[in-house]
């Protein structure tokens, strides 16, 4: 039984929707089974390990499907935005690594 699959954005749908990085990753849900956020949670660290060039890890579930956007949510990716893609709209969901996602975005904050 499959639970998920790995891509590189790349090579998935969702390069139409974002400003993806050369070394981001997708991954698709394929099952909203109980042991599916902590696999997460225990995969996105070792997927960063494993590709130390990865900047996010992006899940997009299709917008209506509210049961795998919670699993996503209990493992840690944070709710980004909406997207339509050819097949339907999405929302996107990412994970960063904590150098990434600890870096402030304020203007304040960019060198000048």
């Amino acid at each position: 039984m499959s639970l998920l699959s790995i891509h590189h954005v790349r090579d998935h749908p969702l390069r139409a929707c974002y400003p993806y990085g050369a070394h981001d990753l997708a991954v698709d849900v394929t099952s909203t089974a109980a042991e599916v956020p902590a696999l997460l949670r225990d995969l996105v660290p070792a997927l960063f390990a494993r590709y130390p060039r990865c900047r996010r890890v992006i899940a997009a579930p299709d917008e209506g499907d509210i049961r795998t956007q919670e699993v996503l949510e209990a493992a840690g990716f944070l709710r980004v935005t909406e997207a339509d893609l050819p097949g339907g709209s999405v929302v996107l969901f990412t994970a960063e690594p904590p150098a990434l996602a600890g870096l402030s975005t304020a203007l304040d904050d960019m060198p000048h």
